[in-house]
């Protein structure tokens, strides 16, 4: 376990196979850096799974950062919750 700025990761490169984010993205910080950050540090073909409660946060993860290409599967369920699930792979 490492503690560290999501906005800075210590990591180099292509150090992880797999990310996983869980109601992380509300804090008081840009979601955009963050997810560079995060695809920054996967190796090529790295998964990144995210479970969120951010309105449109699939449109920072998938549009601005990973690519439209990148998606294995994003879900959703407003009218029961406002909470967004997926998974998307470093290409």
């Amino acid at each position: 376990f490492e503690q560290g700025d999501a906005t800075n990761l210590k990591f180099t490169d292509g150090t992880f196979d797999v990310v996983l984010s869980s109601m992380f993205l509300c804090q008081d910080f840009n979601p955009e850096v963050v997810v560079s950050e995060i695809r920054r540090v996967l190796k090529p073909g790295g998964h990144f799974g995210f479970y969120e409660h951010i309105e449109d946060i699939d449109k920072v993860i998938v549009d601005k950062v990973f690519g439209e290409r990148s998606v294995i599967r994003v879900q959703a369920y407003p009218e029961r919750t406002n909470v967004i699930a997926g998974v998307v792979r470093k290409v």
